[in-house]
């Protein structure tokens, strides 16, 4: 089976940085496709999309094989959205 071409997209997507959160990924690929991709059931995958730092490494891995990227770029998209903003003091 070909690969879908949104892999490619978001390779790119990541490469040029006009994705800059993990969660971002998915307004160009759909969660249905790479769960099943992953053999995950959906509601799993959709609630550690929602809360990225339930993935497993395992799993992060396994995504940025099939986006065809760098494990370190999916960790750092994944970064930016659990590390809390500091908030000023007064």
């Amino acid at each position: 089976m070909a690969k879908d071409r949104r892999y490619n997209a978001i390779k790119s997507m990541i490469e040029v940085g006009s994705i800059s959160g993990f969660k971002e990924i998915f307004d160009v690929i759909p969660k249905t496709l790479v769960s099943k991709e992953m053999g995950m059931n959906y509601q799993t995958f959709t609630r550690k999309v929602a809360e990225p730092d339930l993935f497993t490494i395992r799993e992060l891995i396994h995504m940025a094989s099939l986006f065809d990227v760098r494990s370190e770029d999916i960790f750092a998209r994944i970064m930016i959205e659990i590390t809390p903003v500091k908030k000023r003091g007064r």
